[in-house]
């Protein structure tokens, strides 16, 4: 039998929420805030691939599905009697066919618990000895379950890398921090050894370092000199590699960015290091963390997509830790790619799946959000439209005086009106798989609605109803249903005069319409004060916000109760 998803947790800053992986796709990217535990999470994919889980000081719990022959390991065919009576096979294995099941384990793999589906009968009719007799074969089955990469080799390139000139040795081994890269490129270069054919540096990872460089440089050739006198400060016999540019010859590796000898490095794990094992692209499981460091983003695309194309054709799952907008922007909606959020509470790290969210890609296109906007912010101020990200900007500002700012504390994002609808903001466990669900995204949240009452006692929208149901349901999350009809009835009368240069002007009514209304012509704020037939919502916020002032603001309605509160969630999501 094997797992399909798989967590952890008492590993490091893993304390107390379990933390892992749902499933395994050929793009696997794990983000989060430096420190926040990211490379951490990648101990696990490295158990994973090794086997080796058994005694670390873990717990670990996984899901499966109980399938025919495993059970028939452990419930035998013609075997019948013993505490579980009957026929061990036809009455009692052959029940538990395509059964789901999750368990948790003890640090030795011991199975501690075992649940079924709630609607799934595992009694025996045979009684409780019976059923426990059950229960005790699929523990032994369980027990000896196989893992998601259990199997593969697992390579690592760390953060902390390089490229650098290195004595001759005929082992190759390339370590996780580059070392053994200079030996392995010479060895495959000057040996006469048909093992190891110059061809494979010189012709297929060339190949691949110029699809990835494109137009940011075009290399003609890889080699390796040996370095014979120690004025030059590296020690007589090391070899080191140079690389070949039109116009420039031959230019040592030591001379060129990290950026370059990221990319070498990345190459040589992906298709030097499996010739050397003489394995199969598909036998390793590789991880590379951060990768953007010193790299161009149109470079750093190109890595990421000749990756995406790697693991896909060749069946070699990859692992990335990063915190790129770059990396986020481009596998954020790709099938082919899942992404794991690490976050860290300062006391324990704990990580969420949120692919789920960019499943709905439609949804996510219609919201004008971009990946990276949502997943990297301390925490999501989610709004109706544009306009209203440009008065709650300035009610930030001028409530925090000045201290917080989008883009740095928190990010606001669009849900589009009606597209609440089609949204939820609930844990994983209770959501809706149809719904997009915004709360996977960032579980910090404010949510800001128009109340669009048109009177006193009024009920809000069905929609708004549920979605402040659910907020109120999440730990440190706020929602602002506006008890006036909607974000421009907040904005004074006199600030209206500024930014329409007009006579003195009213303040906007509670629920009177701000905006000209179908079936009520005339009766709106804009037509019968201000005496227009319509205004664009982002031309009056930009015009309005200037002159907003905090004691003007304080005097309309719930204004102020409310951003003390906002305040306090930002405050909170940035300790």
């Amino acid at each position: 039998m094997k797992a399909d998803a798989i967590y952890f947790r008492r590993h490091r800053c893993f304390k107390n929420d379990w933390a892992g992986f749902d499933t395994i796709k050929p793009i696997n990217v794990i983000i989060g805030r430096n420190n926040s535990g990211k490379s951490h999470l990648l101990d696990l994919v490295e158990g994973m691939s090794s086997g080796n889980l058994k005694g670390r000081g873990w717990s670990l719990k996984l899901y499966g599905v109980l399938d025919e022959n495993s059970l028939k390991q452990v419930f035998r065919e013609g075997t019948s009697g013993g505490e579980m009576r009957g026929s061990w096979w036809i009455e009692h294995g052959k029940h538990f066919i395509d059964v789901n099941v999750d368990w948790e384990t003890d640090e030795n793999l011991n199975p501690k618990s075992l649940n079924f589906p709630p609607d799934f009968d595992f009694e025996s009719r045979y009684g409780r000895r019976s059923t426990d007799a059950r229960i005790s074969e699929i523990k032994n089955l369980i027990r000896n379950a196989t893992y998601p990469l259990s199997g593969t080799l697992f390579r690592r390139l760390l953060a902390d890398r390089d490229i650098k000139p290195e004595s001759p040795n005929l082992q190759l081994l390339l370590a996780p921090d580059g070392t053994g890269a200079s030996n392995i490129i010479r060895r495959y270069i000057v040996t006469a050894n048909p093992k190891y054919p110059r061809e494979l540096i010189q012709r297929d990872l060339l190949t691949a370092l110029n699809k990835i460089f494109g137009s940011d440089g075009q290399f003609t050739e890889i080699q390796v000199k040996i370095h014979d006198d120690s004025k030059t400060g590296i020690p007589e016999g090391y070899w080191e590699v140079y690389l070949g540019e039109e116009k420039k010859g031959l230019i040592p590796l030591s001379n060129s960015g990290s950026g370059l000898k990221t990319v070498f490095l990345v190459l040589l794990n992906l298709l030097v290091v499996p010739r050397i094992e003489e394995k199969k692209p598909s036998d390793f499981t590789f991880a590379f963390e951060e990768l953007e460091n010193n790299l161009h983003p149109a470079l750093l695309r190109r890595l990421f997509q000749y990756l995406e194309e790697y693991a896909v054709k060749e069946s070699a799952p990859v692992f990335l830790t990063t915190h790129s907008s770059t990396a986020l922007d481009l596998f954020g909606v790709s099938e082919n790619t899942q992404i794991i959020h690490v976050t860290h509470d300062g006391d324990s790290a704990r990580a969420t799946t949120v692919s789920a969210h960019f499943d709905h890609l439609g949804v996510i296109s219609e919201l004008g959000a971009k990946p990276s906007d949502l997943l990297q912010a301390n925490g999501i101020i989610w709004v109706e439209g544009p306009s209203d990200c440009i008065y709650i900007n300035r009610w930030i500002d001028l409530f925090s005086e000045g201290e917080l700012q989008e883009g740095r504390d928190y990010q606001c994002a669009f849900y589009g009106g009606s597209l609440l609808a089609r949204t939820q903001f609930k844990s994983p466990e209770e959501a809706e798989k149809e719904v997009v669900n915004l709360f996977r995204v960032n579980p910090n949240i404010v949510v800001v609605c128009d109340g669009d009452r048109t009177a006193k006692g009024k009920r809000v929208k069905d929609r708004v109803r549920r979605i402040r149901a659910q907020v109120n349901q999440i730990p440190g999350a706020h929602i602002w249903v506006t008890e006036a009809r909607e974000i421009e009835n907040y904005i004074p009368g006199e600030v209206l005069t500024k930014a329409v240069g007009t006579a003195s002007l009213p303040d906007p009514m509670q629920y009177e319409a701000f905006f000209p209304r179908k079936g009520s012509p005339g009766s709106s704020y804009i037509e019968s004060r201000i005496g227009r037939k319509g205004f664009d919502k982002m031309d009056l916020a930009i015009l309005c916000v200037p002159s907003m002032e905090t004691p003007m603001m304080s005097r309309r309605f719930e204004w102020e109760a409310q951003m003390k509160k906002i305040v306090e969630r930002i405050n909170a999501w940035n300790r």
